[in-house]
Protein backbone atom coordinates (compact mmCIF):
# COMPACT_ATOMS: atom_id res chain seq x y z
CA UNK A 1 0.00 0.00 0.00
CA UNK A 2 1.28 3.05 -1.14
CA UNK A 3 2.03 5.68 1.75
CA UNK A 4 1.26 9.33 1.01
CA UNK A 5 4.12 11.82 1.40
CA UNK A 6 5.32 13.06 4.72
CA UNK A 7 5.71 16.66 5.23
CA UNK A 8 9.26 17.95 4.95
CA UNK A 9 10.96 20.91 6.26
CA UNK A 10 11.12 23.24 3.68
CA UNK A 11 6.95 22.92 2.59
CA UNK A 12 5.16 25.51 2.27
CA UNK A 13 1.36 25.80 3.19
CA UNK A 14 -1.47 28.21 2.07
CA UNK A 15 -4.02 28.99 3.89
CA UNK A 16 -7.62 30.26 2.36
CA UNK A 17 -10.57 31.11 3.56
CA UNK A 18 -13.32 31.19 1.14
CA UNK A 19 -16.65 31.16 0.88
CA UNK A 20 -18.10 28.00 1.14
CA UNK A 21 -18.33 26.81 -2.83
CA UNK A 22 -16.65 23.41 -4.08
CA UNK A 23 -16.14 25.17 -7.66
CA UNK A 24 -14.12 27.96 -6.13
CA UNK A 25 -12.09 25.34 -4.07
CA UNK A 26 -11.50 23.43 -7.14
CA UNK A 27 -10.49 26.75 -9.35
CA UNK A 28 -8.30 27.39 -6.63
CA UNK A 29 -6.56 23.85 -7.20
CA UNK A 30 -6.69 24.30 -10.75
CA UNK A 31 -4.55 27.66 -10.48
CA UNK A 32 -1.84 25.07 -8.70
CA UNK A 33 -2.11 22.35 -11.67
CA UNK A 34 -1.83 24.93 -14.46
CA UNK A 35 1.35 26.01 -13.04
CA UNK A 36 2.77 22.55 -12.50
CA UNK A 37 3.12 23.13 -8.45
CA UNK A 38 3.89 19.85 -6.54
CA UNK A 39 0.84 19.60 -4.02
CA UNK A 40 2.18 17.53 -1.25
CA UNK A 41 -1.73 17.81 0.67
CA UNK A 42 -4.80 19.37 1.03
CA UNK A 43 -7.17 19.66 3.65
CA UNK A 44 -10.48 21.60 4.23
CA UNK A 45 -12.97 21.96 7.01
CA UNK A 46 -15.72 24.41 7.86
CA UNK A 47 -14.91 27.51 9.72
CA UNK A 48 -18.59 28.62 10.00
CA UNK A 49 -21.74 28.65 8.44
CA UNK A 50 -20.87 29.59 5.30
CA UNK A 51 -17.21 29.52 5.40
CA UNK A 52 -14.11 27.32 4.69
CA UNK A 53 -10.71 26.63 5.03
CA UNK A 54 -8.74 25.61 2.45
CA UNK A 55 -5.14 24.54 3.28
CA UNK A 56 -2.22 23.37 0.66
CA UNK A 57 0.81 21.98 1.03
CA UNK A 58 3.08 22.71 -1.34
CA UNK A 59 6.79 21.35 -1.95
CA UNK A 60 8.98 24.45 -2.98
CA UNK A 61 11.39 24.58 -5.85
CA UNK A 62 14.93 25.38 -4.60
CA UNK A 63 15.06 28.63 -7.28
CA UNK A 64 13.61 31.85 -6.75
CA UNK A 65 11.61 31.56 -9.64
CA UNK A 66 9.29 29.18 -8.00
CA UNK A 67 9.09 31.07 -5.16
CA UNK A 68 7.62 33.56 -7.27
CA UNK A 69 5.24 31.27 -8.78
CA UNK A 70 4.37 30.63 -5.34
CA UNK A 71 3.58 34.27 -4.46
CA UNK A 72 2.01 34.75 -7.31
CA UNK A 73 -0.43 31.83 -7.24
CA UNK A 74 -1.58 33.16 -3.60
CA UNK A 75 -2.02 36.89 -5.23
CA UNK A 76 -4.00 35.28 -7.95
CA UNK A 77 -6.10 33.21 -5.35
CA UNK A 78 -7.28 35.96 -3.49
CA UNK A 79 -8.10 38.06 -5.92
CA UNK A 80 -11.11 35.41 -6.80
CA UNK A 81 -14.22 36.61 -5.79
CA UNK A 82 -15.48 34.08 -3.06
CA UNK A 83 -12.05 34.51 -1.15
CA UNK A 84 -11.92 36.64 2.11
CA UNK A 85 -8.16 35.41 3.08
CA UNK A 86 -5.25 34.38 1.89
CA UNK A 87 -1.73 33.46 3.60
CA UNK A 88 2.30 31.43 3.07
CA UNK A 89 3.32 30.20 5.70
CA UNK A 90 6.36 28.04 5.66
CA UNK A 91 5.47 24.70 7.56
CA UNK A 92 8.21 24.49 9.80
CA UNK A 93 7.92 27.78 11.00
CA UNK A 94 4.45 27.27 11.61
CA UNK A 95 5.12 24.85 14.03
CA UNK A 96 7.95 26.27 15.99
CA UNK A 97 5.46 28.81 16.33
CA UNK A 98 2.33 26.20 17.22
CA UNK A 99 5.25 24.58 20.18
CA UNK A 100 6.25 28.25 21.25
CA UNK A 101 2.52 28.73 21.91
CA UNK A 102 2.11 25.12 24.03
CA UNK A 103 4.95 26.21 26.14
CA UNK A 104 3.56 29.95 26.86
CA UNK A 105 0.19 28.14 28.19
CA UNK A 106 2.74 25.63 30.39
Amino acid sequence: MKQPPSPVSGTLEQVYLLERDAGLMCRILGLYAARGVDVLRVEYAYAAQDVMTLKVGVAPGSDEACADVLRVLVARAASLVGVLAAAEVPLAEQRSQSQQAAVAVL
